[in-house]
C-alpha cells in the first residue's frame, strides 16, 4: 500500500496537483487501525498523503480544506495493510483596524489554525468500510491560536507620554497594548491575557539633588530604556517579560600605590524571567613608563524564577565573574611611545583592538582590528577588518618638493562597504577614522564605532585596498591622503581621500583648507559618482563651507548631474547616492552683533545650467538692528543665448523690535537682448507701506541664434558607421550551425548567423520624435526622422537608447527643472531574414532498426482512439498538455532541478517593477483622453501626442496635460 501511495503522489506531481507527504502521529495510526502496538518498523512505514480540495488566499486571510489518505498497518498476521481517510482544515488571518483618523488607536485580530478532524474511514481487504469517530482518543487534533489586541501606537518622533512631572522628568513609550489570546498546543488549551509597554524611556531630572548625589549619579537616570509586559496564563500563572536597564557610575578616584580605582559601575537589567545584576570597576595601573587601564571588570549575579524553585526557595541565584569590557595599555620610554586598546562585547560576540607605536618621533605604526563571530542575522559566522598605517614623520623625499608621508592598507573578510554612512562621514569628518587616524588610543571607542558602521559584516563579501599619504613642501603645506577599496565578488571600487592645505604653517595657519572626498564605481549598476565637502576650513577668521557632487548613470535610468554648492530651489534632483551638496559659503563676519555671509552654487544637468548666489548682512545691538539680503537664482539657455534671473533684495531697520524703515523688491530679470525685468517693490516707514508692481524692458534686440543644422546627413553618417551595426546571436543554445573564423582580410566584415538578427542603433538623433533643435541649433531640412527596413528583411521591432531630451526639445524653465534628465527614445531597429529561418533545402534519410517488445497490447487501442479524437481540430492542444505534464514530471520535480530553480529565483513571491510610463489626461480629473493616450514610454512621446491632439481639435487647448501613469484616474 505504501508503494501505491507513492505512485499516487507521483501522478499528482505529473498533473501539477499540490499533494504533499507527511508522517502522522502514532496514536492516529493505532486508532484508525485498532492496532495496540505498531510493528517494529514504526511510523516510517506508514505515511499519509495530503490532498487539498479547496485552497484560498487573500491579502489578510488564507484557508485550506482537504483529505488525508494514509496507509494502515495489518490488523493481524493474516491480514494485509489497509487504507485510512480523514479530513483536515487549516487557515489564518491577520486584520489591523485603525480606530481613529490619526492612526493612533488600533484593534488587531489574528488567528492561525491547523486542525485534523477527529473522525475518519478505514478500509481493509475483505472487510466492511468502518467509520472511526475518535482518531486521536481525545477528539480532534488542533494546533494554533487566536489573538485580539487593543493598542495605542506612538508616531515617529512623537512617543506616547505616560507620565510627566516636569519637562525633564517623564516616562514615555512607543506602544502600549492589551492582548487576549487562546493557544492550542498538543491539544492543550491555554488562555492568556497580557498588558505591556514597548519602547519605554524614563528621564529623571537631578533638579534639587545635593552636590554629592548629583556628582555621584550624574546623568545615569537620563534615557533609561526598557520594555515591560505583565501577563497571566492558566498554565504558567503570573509572569513578566521584557527588558530594562539601569546603570549607575559612581566616581571613586582612590589610589592604592600603583593602582588607582577610577569608578564603580552598578547595572541592573530585566530580561524575560531573569534579573541580572552587574558590579564593575575601572582600574588604572601605573608601572613606570607603562600605564594599563581595565574597563568595567567585576562580578555578576543573576536572579531567576524557575518553575520548580531554586536554591533560595522560589528564587534562584547564580554568581559569576564579569570579564572586562575593555583593556588599554600606554607606553612612554622616550625613544618609543605608544599604546594599545582591546575591546570586548560578549553579547554581540565582537572583539576589537588598536595599537599605536611611535619610534623617535620619526616613524609611527598604527593598527586597528575588528573581529565578529556572530552575523547580523544572529547566525554563527566570522568576519574580520584590519587597518594598518605607517607614517614617516617629516616624510621621505620623492623629488620636486613631494614627500611620502605614509602608507597603509585595509583588509576585510566577510565585510562590505556601507556606502551611505561612509558618504555621510565625508560631511561629518568621520572618514578620518579610516584615512590615517590619529591618537587612536584616546579615540579608540569612536574609531571602532565608525568602522563598525562603515564596514558591516556580510557573508561571502571581501574588501581590500591600499592607502597612501603624500605631501608637498617642507614643512608640509599640502597633503593628500587617499585610499582605494576594491570589493569582490560583487565588484565595486571606492575611493576615499582627504586633501589638506595649510599656509604658511600648520601651527599659525592663515589659510586652512580640508576637503574630504569619496568616489565610487559600481559596474553592475552602471554608476559612477563623486562627492567632496569642505571640513573645518577657514581664511583667517572667515569660515569656509560647501560641497560638490557628480553623478553619471549609464544604465537603464541614465542621468548626468554636476553640482557645486547645490541646486536651483525649484529643481528636484534625481535620487543621489550622496548627501545634497551644501552651498559654497564664506562667513566674513559671524559675531552676535554682526554677520555677513556670502553663498552660491553652480549646477549642470542634461537639461539645465543653473547658477545662484545670496548675500546676507546683519548689524545690531539689542535696541537697534539693520538686516538685509540680496539673492538671485538663474537658468541658462545657449541658443539663442538667454538667461533668467529671479531676484530678491531687501533692507530693513528696526528699533526696539519695531520696523522703522524697510525697502525691497522681488522680481524676474531676463536678458541680455533685450533686458527685461518684472516684479514688485515696496517701501515702508513706521506704520506706512507702499507696494508698487513694475515692469521694464531696455537694450537692443540682437539676433544671437546659431545657424541652422541639417539633420539627415548626421543620421546618414551614423547609420554608415559599422560600429553602430551588431550581429546578434539568437537566445538559447540550439544554434544548429557554427560559424567558421574569417581571415585577416575580413576583419572589418560583419558576420550574421543564419538564425541571428541585425541590431542597428545610433545615439546621435532620436527617431520618430519631433525635433525642435539639435543641441543649440534649429534643424533646417527635417524635424522628424523615421527608419524602416526594405528588401527581404523582416522587422523585429525598434531599438531604444537614452537621449537627453533637453538637447532636442524646447522646454520652458519649469519643464527643464522637472523633466527627467534622459529618456529612452527610438534609435534604430532590429531586422532578420524574412520567412522561415530554420528551413533547409537538403535532408539526409537514414533507416534505423530497433527492437520493440510490448507486454500488453491492449493499451494501443485506447491510445489510438484518444489521439485520433484530438487530431482533427485540437492538434495545438498537444503542446499545452506536454508543457503541463512537463511541469510535474520526475525531471522537473527532482532535487537538482528544484535547487537550480531556487538559485535562479530564490523567492516564491516576486515583485514586478512596471516601466515608468506617461499618459495624456484631462486637467480637471486626470482621466486619460482615450485608450491610445496611455502607456507612452517617454514624456517626450506623450508631449508629441498632446500637440497632435491640439492641432486636430483646438477646443482641447488648456484642458489636457501629460502626467505619469501613477497619477491617472481609471
Amino acid at each position: 500500500m505504501t508503494l501505491f501511495l507513492e505512485r499516487l503522489y507521483n501522478v499528482a506531481l505529473v498533473i501539477n496537483f499540490p499533494a504533499s507527504f507527511h508522517f502522522p502521529p502514532e496514536e492516529k495510526i493505532q486508532n484508525l487501525s485498532h492496532t495496540i502496538t505498531l510493528p517494529d518498523e514504526g511510523i516510517a512505514e506508514y505515511p499519509e498523503l495530503r490532498f487539498p480540495l479547496l485552497k484560498e488566499k487573500e491579502d489578510v486571510a488564507s484557508g485550506e480544506v482537504g483529505m488525508n489518505l494514509m496507509v494502515l498497518p495489518p490488523l493481524n498476521s493474516s491480514s494485509g495493510e489497509g487504507i485510512g481517510l480523514h479530513p483536515y482544515l487549516t487557515g489564518s488571518f491577520d486584520i489591523d483596524i485603525p480606530l481613529d483618523s490619526e492612526n493612533k488607536w488600533f484593534f488587531k485580530i489574528a488567528s492561525n489554525l491547523d486542525m485534523v478532524l477527529g473522525f475518519g474511514l478505514s478500509l481493509y481487504a475483505r472487510q466492511n468500510l468502518e467509520l472511526v469517530t475518535d482518531i486521536f482518543g481525545n477528539g480532534s487534533s488542533i494546533e494554533g491560536g487566536f489573538m485580539a489586541e487593543f493598542s495605542r501606537r506612538g508616531q515617529i518622533l512623537q512617543p506616547i507620554e505616560l507620565l510627566a512631572i516636569s519637562n525633564e522628568t517623564k516616562l514615555t513609550a512607543e506602544n502600549i497594548f492589551l492582548k487576549n489570546a487562546l493557544a492550542f498546543t498538543n491539544n492543550q488549551l491555554e488562555y492568556l491575557i497580557e498588558m505591556g509597554i514597548v519602547g519605554c524611556k524614563l528621564d529623571v531630572a537631578q533638579t534639587g539633588a545635593d552636590n554629592f548625589i548629583g556628582s555621584t549619579i550624574g546623568n545615569s537616570l537620563k534615557g533609561i530604556n526598557f520594555d515591560l509586559t505583565v501577563g497571566w496564563s492558566n498554565i504558567a500563572g503570573i509572569y513578566f517579560k521584557g527588558s530594562a536597564g539601569l546603570e549607575l557610575q559612581i566616581p571613586i578616584h582612590q589610589t592604592l600605590g600603583p593602582l588607582k580605582v577610577e569608578s564603580l559601575t552598578l547595572a541592573v537589567r530585566i530580561s524575560d524571567r531573569n534579573i541580572p545584576i552587574e558590579i564593575g570597576t575601572d582600574i588604572k595601573l601605573s608601572l613606570g613608563p607603562l600605564l594599563a587601564v581595565v574597563e568595567n571588570i567585576g562580578a555578576k549575579a543573576n536572579f531567576s524564577f524557575p518553575e520548580h524553585g531554586g536554591n533560595l526557595g522560589p528564587l534562584n541565584l547564580e554568581l559569576g565573574f564579569k570579564p572586562p569590557k575593555g583593556v588599554g595599555l600606554s607606553l612612554d620610554t622616550g625613544v618609543i611611545k605608544g599604546g594599545g586598546y582591546l575591546f570586548f562585547d560578549f553579547d554581540r560576540e565582537e572583539y576589537a583592538g588598536a595599537l599605536e607605536l611611535v619610534f623617535s618621533e620619526w616613524i609611527a605604526l598604527r593598527a586597528i582590528g575588528l573581529i565578529t563571530t556572530k552575523m547580523p542575522d544572529g547566525s554563527k559566522g566570522f568576519s574580520l577588518l584590519i587597518i594598518i598605517t605607517v607614517e614617516f614623520g617629516t616624510g621621505l623625499q620623492l623629488g620636486f618638493g613631494f614627500t611620502l608621508l605614509g602608507v597603509g592598507g585595509i583588509l576585510g573578510l566577510n565585510r562590505t562597504v556601507n556606502i551611505n554612512p561612509l558618504a555621510e562621514g565625508v560631511r561629518t569628518g568621520a572618514i578620518q577614522s579610516v584615512m590615517f587616524p590619529q591618537d587612536i588610543i584616546a579615540n579608540a571607542p569612536r574609531i571602532i564605532s565608525d568602522l563598525r558602521r562603515f564596514f558591516p559584516p556580510v557573508a561571502n563579501q571581501f574588501l581590500v585596498g591600499p592607502m597612501v599619504k603624500i605631501g608637498w613642501g617642507t614643512p608640509t603645506l599640502v597633503s593628500v591622503s587617499m585610499g582605494i577599496i576594491l570589493e569582490f565578488p560583487n565588484v565595486s571600487l571606492t575611493i576615499l581621500g582627504i586633501i589638506k592645505v595649510t599656509l604658511p604653517h600648520e601651527d599659525a595657519a592663515v589659510l586652512k583648507l580640508q576637503v574630504n572626498f569619496i568616489g565610487r564605481i559600481e559596474p553592475q549598476n552602471k554608476l559612477l559618482w563623486f562627492y567632496a565637502e569642505l571640513f573645518d576650513s577657514r581664511i583667517l577668521f572667515m569660515t569656509l563651507e560647501g560641497g560638490m557632487g557628480l553623478l553619471v548613470n549609464w544604465g537603464d535610468q541614465p542621468n548626468f548631474v554636476l553640482s557645486v554648492g547645490g541646486f536651483h530651489p525649484q529643481y528636484t534632483p534625481p535620487p543621489l547616492p550622496f548627501p545634497a551638496p551644501p552651498r559654497i559659503s564664506v562667513d566674513i563676519l559671524n559675531q552676535p552683533f554682526a554677520r555677513v555671509r556670502i553663498e552660491g552654487y553652480f549646477a549642470v544637468t542634461s537639461n539645465t545650467a543653473q547658477f545662484g548666489a545670496r548675500v546676507e548682512i546683519f548689524f545690531g545691538l539689542s535696541a537697534f538692528k539693520i538686516e538685509g539680503h540680496f539673492g538671485f537664482d538663474a537658468l541658462f539657455q545657449f541658443d539663442p543665448f538667454y538667461f533668467s534671473f529671479s531676484l530678491s533684495v531687501s533692507l530693513s531697520v528696526k528699533v526696539f523690535g519695531v520696523g522703522l524703515f524697510s525697502v525691497g523688491f522681488t522680481g524676474l530679470l531676463e536678458g541680455p537682448t533685450p533686458w527685461h525685468i518684472k516684479g514688485r517693490g515696496h517701501i515702508s516707514i513706521l506704520f506706512f507701506e507702499i507696494s508698487v508692481p513694475f515692469e521694464e524692458t531696455w537694450g537692443e534686440s540682437n539676433n544671437s541664434v546659431l545657424p541652422p543644422i541639417e539633420v539627415l546627413p548626421l543620421v546618414e553618417h551614423e547609420f554608415q558607421a559599422l560600429t553602430n551595426w551588431e550581429a546578434v546571436l539568437p537566445s538559447g543554445s540550439g544554434l544548429l550551425v557554427s560559424l567558421r573564423k574569417l581571415g585577416a582580410e575580413a576583419a572589418d566584415a560583419l558576420v550574421l548567423h543564419p538564425v541571428g538578427y541585425l541590431r542597428i542603433s545610433q545615439r546621435k538623433i532620436p527617431l520618430d520624435l519631433l525635433l525642435d533643435k539639435v543641441g543649440n541649433q534649429k534643424p533646417s531640412d527635417v524635424n522628424k526622422v523615421t527608419v524602416r527596413q526594405t528588401g527581404g528583411w523582416a522587422s523585429l521591432g525598434a531599438v531604444q537608447e537614452p537621449f537627453a531630451l533637453g538637447q532636442f526639445k524646447d522646454l520652458d524653465n519649469s519643464k527643464k527643472l522637472s523633466s527627467p534628465g534622459f529618456e529612452h527614445q527610438n534609435s534604430g531597429l532590429q531586422v532578420s531574414a524574412a520567412g522561415s529561418q530554420l528551413r533547409t533545402s537538403k535532408a539526409v534519410k537514414r533507416k534505423i532498426r530497433y527492437e520493440t517488445i510490448i507486454i500488453d497490447n491492449n493499451y494501443k487501442r485506447h491510445r489510438i482512439r484518444f489521439y485520433q479524437f484530438f487530431r482533427p481540430g485540437f492538434s495545438g492542444l498537444y503542446g499545452t498538455l506536454f508543457n503541463h505534464y512537463l511541469g510535474g514530471s520526475a525531471v522537473s520535480q527532482s532535487v537538482l532541478s528544484q535547487s537550480y530553480r531556487k538559485q535562479i529565483q530564490p523567492f516564491d513571491e516576486v515583485i514586478k517593477v512596471q516601466p515608468h510610463q506617461y499618459s495624456v489626461a484631462f486637467n480637471h480629473n486626470n482621466q486619460p483622453l482615450h485608450d491610445s493616450a496611455m502607456h507612452f514610454n517617454s514624456q517626450a512621446d506623450a508631449q508629441d501626442f498632446l500637440m497632435q491632439q491640439l492641432q486636430n481639435d483646438p477646443n482641447l487647448v488648456d484642458s489636457l496635460h501629460v502626467i505619469p501613469n501613477t497619477e491617472i484616474t481609471i
